[in-house]
C-alpha cells in the first residue's frame, strides 16, 4: 500500500526491515524493486529480482519479472538470454515468445521475428494470440514470397478476430478472399441509430507508475467537448490504481486449483492463479458457494449464477495470459471504488467519466460513473467493445 500511495522512503524503509527479517519475503521484494525501479536505480532493483530468483527457484514467473526489469533498464540483450532459457519452460514460453518476436521485429531481424512469431501462432489456444501477431506474422511470409504461408496465416488470424479489419483487408487486397469468416457474437453498434460517435484514443502502457488522471487528461485533451462522455476500461483503472499482483506472489490453494478445472476455457478464471484472485476477492466460502450454485445452473440450462453469487468484483478480475506484456504475467483485480475514481476524473476534467467493462463477446457493463452518466445508454453504445479487446492500447473511448 505505501508503494501505491507513493510513499516510496517508508515503503523501502519496511521492505528491507521485512528482507532481513527472512522467511518468505517475496512481496517485501516485490515492493522494494517495484520502489528502485520507480526511482531509475535498475541496478538495484535487478539485484532484489535477482535474489529473489535464486531464492525462490521453485516459482517460475521470477525470470518474466527479471527479463521484464531488464528490458525497462534497457539492457535488451540481457533480457533475451533470460528470456531464450525459458523458451523450454511449457509455463513461460507464451510469454517469452510474445517479448522475443516483438524485440526481433523492433530491431529490423525478420528472419528471427518470424520464426518467432510462427511458434507462438502455433501455440494453442489461439485466442490468446493476437489479431496483430497474425497481421505481423502473415505480413513477413509475404515479404519472403511464401505466399501460401501469409493467406493460411490471415484465415486462421480471421477465424479467430472474425471482426478484425486488418485481417479482413489483407485477405481480400491480396487473395481476393472476404475474410469474414463467422459472425461476431455481439453485432456492431450503430453509430448513427444512437446518435453518437465513438473514438478510441490511444495512450501509453497505464501502469502503477502512470498517474490515472494525467494519462486521461493528456490522451484526451483537444477532444473531448462539453457533453462528452469518457469511457475508461475497468483493467485500465485497476492497473493504475496498482490494483493487480505479480504470479509469483500469488499461491493457488486447493480450491482455487479445483473450481478453475470448471471454468469455460475462455474465462479469465480458468487458471489456478485466477481463480485464486477470485478468492482474495470474494472470500474462500462465497466462492465455494457461487461454484455450487453455478454447476447447478448450468444443469439446468441457467448459466452465469458464479459471478451472481461471487459478486461483481470476481467477475472483473482480468485474464492472466491475454494480457500485454509485462502485464501478462499478473493477476489484475477490479479497480477501487470506481463510482469515486469517475466522480474524481469527472470533476477534474469538466466531462462525465464511466469505467467500463467491455468484452466483443458479452457486451459491456458499466461498473462505475459520475452522476452526469446513463449507464444503461452507454453500456449499449458500447457493446461491441470499440475500444478492442487485444493489443490496440486504446483504453479510453470517448463517446
Amino acid at each position: 500500500m505505501l508503494v501505491h500511495d507513493r510513499d516510496e522512503k517508508q515503503a523501502e524503509l519496511l521492505a528491507r526491515e521485512a528482507l532481513e527479517r527472512g522467511g518468505d519475503n517475496r512481496f517485501a521484494s516485490a515492493a522494494l524493486s517495484e520502489t528502485l525501479l520507480r526511482r531509475g536505480e535498475f541496478d538495484g532493483a535487478l539485484e532484489v529480482i535477482a535474489a529473489a530468483r535464486r531464492r525462490f527457484g521453485q516459482v517460475p514467473w521470477y525470470d518474466l519479472t527479471l527479463a521484464d526489469a531488464l528490458i525497462e533498464a534497457g539492457r535488451m540483450t540481457e533480457a533475451e538470454e533470460v528470456l531464450e532459457v525459458v523458451l523450454g519452460n511449457p509455463v513461460l514460453r507464451r510469454h517469452a515468445l510474445k517479448r522475443l518476436s516483438r524485440a526481433a521485429l523492433t530491431r529490423g531481424d525478420n528472419a528471427r521475428a518470424r520464426r518467432m512469431f510462427e511458434d507462438l501462432v502455433a501455440m494453442a489456444p489461439n485466442y490468446l494470440v493476437f489479431a496483430s501477431d497474425y497481421v505481423v506474422l502473415g505480413t513477413l511470409q509475404l515479404h519472403d514470397g511464401d505466399r501460401d504461408a501469409a493467406r493460411a496465416t490471415w484465415r486462421r488470424g480471421a477465424e479467430a478476430y472474425p471482426r478484425h479489419g486488418t485481417l479482413r483487408g489483407l485477405l481480400q487486397d491480396h487473395f481476393g478472399e472476404n475474410g469474414v469468416i463467422a459472425a461476431p457474437r455481439v453485432p456492431p453498434v450503430d453509430e448513427a441509430a444512437l446518435g453518437v460517435r465513438r473514438i478510441p484514443v490511444r495512450t501509453p502502457m497505464i501502469t502503477p507508475r502512470t498517474g490515472l488522471l494525467e494519462v486521461v487528461d493528456h490522451a484526451t485533451a483537444g477532444l473531448r467537448e462539453p457533453g462528452d462522455v469518457i469511457a475508461l476500461s475497468e483493467s485500465a483503472a485497476a492497473a493504475g490504481q496498482g490494483r493487480m499482483l505479480p504470479l509469483e506472489l500469488l499461491q493457488p490453494g486447493l480450491v482455487a486449483r479445483t473450481l478453475c478445472r470448471f471454468v469455460n476455457e475462455i474465462g479469465p478464471l480458468h487458471s489456478p492463479a485466477g481463480m485464486q484472485g477470485a478468492v482474495m476477492e470474494s472470500g474462500r466460502l462465497r466462492v465455494v458457494l457461487a461454484a455450487a450454485v453455478g454447476g447447478a445452473g448450468k444443469a439446468v440450462g441457467r448459466p452465469g449464477w458464479f459471478y451472481r453469487v461471487a459478486g461483481p468484483w470476481a467477475a472483473m478480475i482480468d485474464d492472466v495470459a491475454g494480457c500485454l506484456p509485462p502485464h501478462d504475467h499478473h493477476v489484475i483485480f477490479g479497480p477501487a471504488d470506481p463510482d469515486g475514481l469517475s466522480t474524481e476524473i469527472a470533476q477534474s476534467l469538466g466531462c462525465p467519466v464511466a469505467v467500463v467493462d467491455a468484452n466483443h463477446r458479452t457486451g459491456a457493463w458499466v461498473v462505475g460513473a459520475s452522476a452526469a452518466v446513463d449507464r444503461g445508454w452507454l453500456a449499449r453504445v458500447l457493446a461491441d467493445n470499440p475500444a478492442g479487446n487485444e493489443d490496440e492500447q486504446t483504453p479510453i473511448v470517448l463517446v
